[in-house]
């Protein structure tokens, strides 16, 4: 019985490789890349705005909001935010948002409107309130790590998953993973082990969990930043299809 069980996990494991395996080959084919330099500093506060936002609700939901408050001038490098900024964040999300997920059209209310406001205006503060600028912080680092450990100090609402993404958004780097609980699946269907989610929240076991994925990206023979990105979507379309 054990054997059996194993061995459908085997199956299981060498089917969705193959699967992210293609998919991995199609994103290179479909992917246009993207640098960092390129953009200006309110193109990357925007990619790092709905990276905080994103950390709280699903990611078509961030960008709608995110750009909202981009229309309504609410996302400025050079304008410090203060009680009355703060204020029309909240108001600006206090009308229902739509937004496309998995093809279907929702409207709602955004959740979080407070802490969205107080994380937007803590990132403002805490960079461009100190005479610096998200372009600095990317340009101080040697390595994608560096940059990504610079940027969990500095932007509220950034863990490392969340300033994995921004990196990978803006260009910076395709070297890191963006770990959540469709990647810890995965891990667990090829390793038989399962990180629990919770130590995802500090840098070093994110950084511990990351190596191990890392040895499976090499397996698949892509860098992690798209075994990641094609992982992410296999084992979304998986679970929906009740396949793991």
């Amino acid at each position: 019985m054990r054997r059996r069980l194993w061995m459908g996990g085997q199956l299981i494991a060498a089917v969705l490789e193959h699967v992210i395996r293609e998919m991995c080959a199609e994103l290179h084919r479909s992917n246009v890349p993207l640098s960092w330099r390129t953009l200006d500093e309110d193109e990357l506060l925007f990619e790092a705005a709905v990276c905080i936002v994103g950390s709280q609700l699903v990611y078509e939901m961030a960008l709608a909001i995110v750009s909202r408050l981009r229309t309504r001038k609410l996302l400025d490098p050079d304008a410090l935010p203060n009680a009355t900024w703060k204020r029309r964040v909240a108001l600006a999300l206090e009308t229902p948002i739509t937004y496309i997920s998995n093809g279907h059209s929702h409207t709602s209310k955004p959740r979080f409107r407070n802490r969205i406001a107080y994380l937007l205006s803590a990132t403002l503060s805490n960079v461009y309130g100190n005479n610096c600028s998200l372009r600095e912080i990317l340009s101080k680092a040697e390595r994608a790590e560096d940059a990504r450990r610079m940027l969990i100090t500095r932007i509220f609402g950034f863990g490392p998953k969340q300033a994995s993404l921004f990196l990978r958004r803006v260009g910076f780097s395709t070297d890191l993973a963006v770990i959540d609980t469709h990647i810890l699946e995965y891990m667990r269907i090829c390793t038989g082990v399962f990180p629990k989610p919770a130590a995802l929240s500090t840098i070093d076991s994110y950084e511990r969990i990351e190596s191990t994925f890392r040895v499976l990206a090499q397996r698949i023979g892509y860098e992690v930043g798209c075994v990641d990105l094609a992982t992410w979507i296999t084992i979304r379309v998986a679970k929906r299809e009740a396949f793991v």
